[in-house]
C-alpha cells in the first residue's frame, strides 16, 4: 500500500520516501543531501503529491494489462516496456466461447444428475419392497416389470442398489416353543400339543402366528430346518444361538436357494446345580422329542424337506423325535398317528448327549435310522462334560455319542448303511462343552451344516 507524506511534515520529504510500488518494483525520490534546505511553498507540494500519484495508478493499470494480455518478457535495464497489442485487435469467437464453463453451469449439471440418480434408485427401491410384500404371490407374465424399464433411456448409468443384486427371495424365520406345556412324557399331549408358533425377524423380533400359517408355507422348493438347542438355555438365549446358527448356514450355503429355519425352544433354564440340573433336563428331552415327533409327521405328510441340528441334550431330542416318528416308544408314550419309515431326514448333530450305543439296532432310539437319511456328527473326545455321562445313570462305562464318536449304528429303512460324515474336533475345541467353539474355530460346523440344506431335498 503506498504512503504518502503529509502535507505539513517537512522533515520527511527530506528522507527517502518510498513513492509507490507495482508488481514488485519500487519508485524512489531521493533527495539531494549534498544541496542546502530550502523553504518549499504549500502549493508545490500539492502538485508534486498529485503528479507522483498519476504516475504510481499509470504503472500500476500498464503493468497489470501487459500481465493479462501477453506473458511478461525479460526486463532488461535501460529499455522501454513493450506489450502485444495485437491481441486486442481479436475478438472471442463463438466456437472459442463453447469451451467457457462458469461454475454456475458445472453446478446446476451435478444437481441434475444428482437429482436423476436418486430418482431411479426411489425406482428400484419401490420394485424391490413390491416384490418382497408378493413373495408368495406369483405375478402374472404381463405384469412383470423388467429392471431395464426402471432405467429411463437416454440417461447415465449408475450401480443398482446392492439389495437388488440379492435374491429377492428372502429366508424366514420360525420359533416354536414349548416352554409353556408340561415336559413330562406321561401327561403329554399328543393329539393336539399346544405348541406356541411365532415368526422371527433377523434380529429376534417375535410376531405370534399360527400352526395353520406355519403349516400353509410348505413348499417342496425350500428346506426346512429345525434347530433344537443344548441345556441351560433361556428363552432369549435360545433365539439369539439359534440365530446364529442360521447365519453360520446362510454363509456357507452353496447357491442362494432360500430356507425356513426353525428354533426349537424347550425348557431348559438352568434350575439347579451340576448333575442335579441335567438330570431332570434328561428326563424332558423323552416329551420332547414326542412333540417334536408329532411336528415331523405334518412335514411327511407334505412332502416337505426337512433337515435337523441337534446340540448336547438338543441331539437326544432329534434322534428321540426320530425314533417316535418310526412307531417307537419313548418313556412309554408312542404316537397315536400311524408310523412313518423312509421320511429321508438329514440330521447334523453336535457334541450330542445321547449313550453311544443308543442307535445301534436295540437301542433306546434304534429307528431312528429308519427315517435317516444321512448323518453328520461332531464330537470331542477330550470333552469335560461328557466324560462324565455316565453320571446320568449312575452305570460306570455309559459312554455319550458326542465322546466316543461314530460306533456301529442300525441300517436305514431299506437295510442299507447308514451314511455317516463324523470329525472328532477336540484339536480345536479342547476341553469345553460349548457349542459356539464348533462353529467359531477349525472345525468347521457351520460349513459341514450348511450341507445339510442341499442334501436333504436328495436321496442318497
Amino acid at each position: 500500500m503506498m504512503q504518502l507524506p503529509h502535507f505539513h511534515d517537512h522533515k520527511s520529504l527530506m528522507n527517502d520516501n518510498a513513492i509507490s510500488r507495482s508488481s514488485g518494483s519500487s519508485i524512489r525520490v531521493i533527495a539531494e543531501r549534498g544541496t542546502p534546505s530550502r523553504a518549499i511553498p504549500p502549493w508545490s507540494l500539492s502538485v508534486t503529491v498529485l503528479k507522483i500519484t498519476v504516475l504510481s495508478v499509470t504503472l500500476f493499470c500498464i503493468t497489470l494489462c501487459g500481465a493479462i494480455v501477453s506473458p511478461p518478457a525479460p526486463a532488461h535495464a535501460g529499455q522501454p516496456l513493450s506489450f502485444d497489442t495485437s491481441s486486442f485487435s481479436k475478438p472471442l469467437t463463438l466456437s472459442e466461447s463453447s469451451h467457457w464453463t462458469s461454475s454456475e453451469t458445472i453446478a446446476a449439471k451435478d444437481v441434475a444428475e444428482l437429482e436423476q440418480a436418486e430418482e431411479i434408485e426411489r425406482q428400484a427401491e419401490m420394485q424391490l419392497d413390491a416384490s418382497e410384500s408378493l413373495t408368495s404371490v406369483r405375478p402374472a407374465a404381463d405384469a412383470v416389470i423388467h429392471p431395464s424399464s426402471m432405467i429411463p433411456p437416454g440417461s447415465f448409468t449408475v450401480p443398482a442398489p446392492s439389495s437388488l443384486q440379492r435374491c429377492l427371495s428372502s429366508d424366514r424365520y420360525w420359533l416354536i416353543s414349548t416352554r409353556h406345556i408340561t415336559s413330562t412324557a406321561c401327561r403329554a399331549n399328543l393329539q393336539n400339543p399346544n405348541l406356541r408358533i411365532s415368526r422371527l425377524n433377523r434380529c429376534g423380533r417375535i410376531t405370534p402366528s399360527s400352526l395353520d400359517e406355519y403349516l400353509a408355507t410348505f413348499d417342496p422348493s425350500r428346506p426346512r430346518v429345525i434347530y433344537v438347542h443344548g441345556n441351560r438355555r433361556s428363552a432369549p438365549l435360545a433365539i439369539e444361538r439359534g440365530l446364529d446358527v442360521a447365519r453360520e448356514l446362510e454363509s456357507n450355503r452353496c447357491g442362494q436357494v432360500p430356507m425356513d429355519f426353525v428354533i426349537w425352544s424347550w425348557q431348559s433354564d438352568r434350575e439347579t446345580f451340576a448333575i442335579t440340573d441335567a438330570r431332570i433336563k434328561a428326563e424332558r428331552t423323552d416329551a420332547q422329542g414326542l412333540y417334536l415327533a408329532w411336528l415331523l409327521h405334518r412335514h411327511v405328510d407334505a412332502a416337505q424337506p426337512t433337515a435337523l441340528i441337534g446340540f448336547s441334550f438338543g441331539g437326544r431330542i432329534v434322534t428321540g423325535s426320530l425314533h417316535a416318528l418310526a412307531g417307537g416308544a419313548i418313556g412309554r408314550r408312542r404316537l397315536s398317528e400311524e408310523p412313518v419309515m423312509a421320511a429321508n431326514l438329514d440330521v447334523g448333530l453336535l457334541a450330542p448327549a445321547i449313550q453311544s450305543d443308543w442307535l445301534m439296532p436295540h437301542g433306546y432310539h434304534r429307528l431312528a435310522t429308519q427315517n435317516m437319511n444321512r448323518l453328520v456328527l461332531l464330537y470331542n473326545q477330550r470333552d469335560a462334560i461328557l466324560k462324565n455321562y455316565w453320571l446320568l445313570s449312575r452305570i460306570r462305562g455309559t459312554r455319550a455319542l458326542g465322546y466316543t464318536g461314530p460306533t456301529r449304528f442300525a441300517p436305514r429303512y431299506d437295510g442299507s448303511p447308514l451314511p455317516v460324515r463324523s470329525r472328532d474336533c477336540s484339536p480345536t475345541v479342547g476341553k469345553a462343552h460349548s457349542e459356539e467353539d464348533y462353529y467359531k474355530r477349525s472345525c468347521f460346523a457351520g460349513r459341514e451344516m450348511a450341507t445339510l440344506l442341499t442334501s436333504c431335498q436328495q436321496i442318497d
